[in-house]
């Protein structure tokens, strides 16, 4: 394991509300970075920051967990949170000590109660954030609904970084506004891609 100077560690936490994904976003992270050689599932019982017994059999997180990975000459260190209401103190403890977080919003069933409180400690911390809408895989997907509740219940521009190409079983990938360029994922890898006519006023 490499060594890192202090200006080279960051601590990142995950937050939102319980089942949103947070410990399936962690999963991703950390196989994405080569800090795990598998993709753990929550229904599996195998993913690295539910551990505990009863994690396992209510496929909740029930407390934090910490994991790190490797990322661009840096040492991110992930904390998965609870997020269900009962567990909430072990959250905001996290968001105290943390250097930003990423707050995960369903595609489904958007912006929920927990989040809205959790949002609120994370306020109260100055904690910088990041919001990812999570599950366009799913049917009934709606991003556009996600960003408008984000909007409406943090008093904020949500600006995305990425917007989706498709959803539900017609999801591909993402348009990296940034870059400007279409990632898709097939057979277990991204490729980018122009943008296609029919996404290019939306990334404009």
């Amino acid at each position: 394991m490499a060594n890192f100077e202090l200006e080279k560690i960051r601590n990142v936490t995950v937050i939102a509300h319980g089942g949103a994904g947070k410990t399936s976003l962690v999963e991703a992270m950390l196989f994405d970075s080569k800090a795990t050689d598998r993709l753990g599932k929550v229904d599996a019982g195998n993913t690295v920051t539910d551990y505990e017994p009863e994690e396992i059999e209510r496929k909740i997180s029930i407390s934090s967990a910490t994991a790190f990975c490797e990322w661009n000459g840096y040492r991110i260190n992930l904390i998965d949170t609870p997020g269900y209401i009962s567990f909430l103190e072990d959250t905001r403890s996290c968001l105290s000590i943390t250097d930003g977080a990423v707050v995960i919003v369903s595609a489904l069933s958007g912006v929920k109660a927990e989040t809205e409180k959790i949002w609120k400690y994370a306020c109260q911390y100055e904690v910088p954030r990041i919001v990812f809408v999570n599950k366009m895989d799913r049917e009934n997907a709606n991003f556009d609904r996600a960003i408008g509740e984000i909007e409406t219940a943090y008093e904020s521009a949500a600006i995305p970084l990425n917007i989706p190409i498709g959803s539900g079983d017609s999801f591909e990938g993402v348009i990296d506004i940034v870059n400007m360029k279409a990632m898709r994922f097939k057979d277990g890898k991204f490729s980018a891609d122009s943008i296609p006519d029919e996404l290019k006023p939306a990334a404009d």
